[in-house]
Order: C-alpha cells, then structure tokens, then sequence
C-alpha cells in the first residue's frame, strides 16, 4: 500500500507518533466514539499512542492498512481497512466533528478503496455501520456499497453489542460501473 494518498482536498498518510495528541484530541468525543466499533471512551493520549505504535508492524504483516487524514496538514480523522481471513477487506473510517458534513469521510474512502483495490484486487469490501449512524450509511451508500445483512456487533464505547448493518463493495459490479 502507498505511504501516502491524496484526493482533491486531502492528504491520506500513516500515523506518526506525533499524531497521537491531535488524535486524542478530537477522538476523545462520545458522538464519535458511540458509532465505532473499537474506539473506547474516554479516549486518552495513552490510547492514541497504543494505537499510533501498532500501526506499523500492522502495516508490514499486511493485517491492516490505516492512514492519519489530514486537510492542510491537520490530523482530522482516520480511514482504513483491515484484511479479513476470507479475503476480503473491511473498511473502517471515522472523521472528527468539527468537520462532519463536507464529504470528508466519502472522500478519504474513495481513495483508500481504490488503493485497496488496486493493490490488494480483493473481490470485495465490506463495511458496516450501527444502525443509529444514518450518516455513515449514507457514506457507505454513495461509495456503492450495499445491505448484505445485520448483526449484532460490539461497540467499545458503549459497552454493549449494538444492531449494526453490514454492507459489501463488490468490485466486479464497481468495475462494470466505472466502464459504462
């Protein structure tokens, strides 16, 4: 995978140790925390700099793929995706809230599945959101991602199994869509 992806107004890079205040910063927020899987809260500097260390042995065994977004040089979300054993890719994305509702989250997302794609050529990519994260669905949704099922899938945060939703990118119906 590239070490850095650009998009029309963001740059898409690892994390660096330096990241781990700025992420602290702005993923230590119940709104964002309630609709992610593996985020706890309170999120601490601590938790950030666990997260940020682990990401480059990650990146090397090929398990997971996650970049730091920026917009002009500031840290303001993460998007990424992690192999899974059957194959295929989940992609996973969170972006601050000061910064909710301009397409950031599509936009990082478009870049990191095409990266996937191109580099990895899985035959699908999966992804989900909790069912109360209507905005994630319609992230997901413009993507080209659709319904496959639901579940029940545990939040960190919320200390509970949440009713999630699980979609899936089929990339030969991708494919078709960009020829025509």
């Amino acid at each position: 995978m590239l070490e850095q992806l650009k998009t029309e107004r963001l740059i898409l890079r690892p994390l660096r140790p330096a990241d781990a205040r700025p992420l602290a910063e702005i993923a230590d927020n119940w709104n964002i925390a309630r609709m992610l899987a593996r985020l706890p809260h309170p999120y601490e500097l601590s938790d950030a700099e666990e997260w940020i260390a682990l990401q480059p042995e990650r990146r090397r065994s090929g398990t997971e793929f996650c970049y730091g977004v920026t917009l002009d040089d500031r840290l303001i979300g993460s998007c990424g995706t992690l192999n899974l054993d059957d194959g295929s890719y989940e992609l996973g994305y969170w972006i601050g809230e000061p910064w909710w509702n301009r397409g950031y989250a599509t936009e990082a997302s478009r870049a990191v599945i095409a990266q996937t794609a191109e580099t990895f050529g899985p035959d699908r990519i999966v992804a989900g959101h909790f069912a109360d994260n209507h905005a994630s669905g319609r992230v997901l949704t413009k993507l080209g991602f659709r319904y496959t099922g639901e579940e029940k899938r545990w939040s960190l945060a919320r200390n509970e199994h949440v009713h999630a939703l699980r979609m899936v990118l089929k990339q030969e119906a991708k494919a078709g869509r960009n020829a025509a």
